[in-house]
């Protein structure tokens, strides 16, 4: 493999559009992404739970299973917000681009 491919492939914005595209093309992809996303605890602690280690390490070999081993895996935080965004359906208003105040 050349140098370029291996970059590319270890590059994290490549990873994350590559399981963007896995879950539009594929609904099951997402229903079990969404399900995965849902078991995992979310709690006030600095530190990640064995139970959420254990869903993080489910969720991480299950994208990599759809991204054929290509991916390094999901940190506990972005988790946590793949979870806000998903799961309980939250996006920060402030940055999107339908907010009347963003209007020209």
């Amino acid at each position: 493999m050349s140098a370029l491919a291996s970059q590319t492939i270890n590059d994290p914005h490549v990873q994350l559009r590559r399981l963007y595209t896995s879950l539009l093309e594929e609904q099951n992809r997402f229903d079990e992404f969404k399900q995965l996303l849902s078991l995992y605890p979310v709690t006030d602690e600095d530190e990640e739970s064995e139970e959420a280690q254990a869903v993080r390490a489910k969720l991480n070999a299950r994208i990599s299973e759809w991204l054929c081993g290509h991916f390094d895996g999901l940190s506990a935080a972005q988790v946590v917000l793949w979870r806000s965004i998903v799961v309980e359906e939250r996006i920060n208003v402030a940055l999107s681009p339908w907010k009347e105040s963003n209007m020209y």
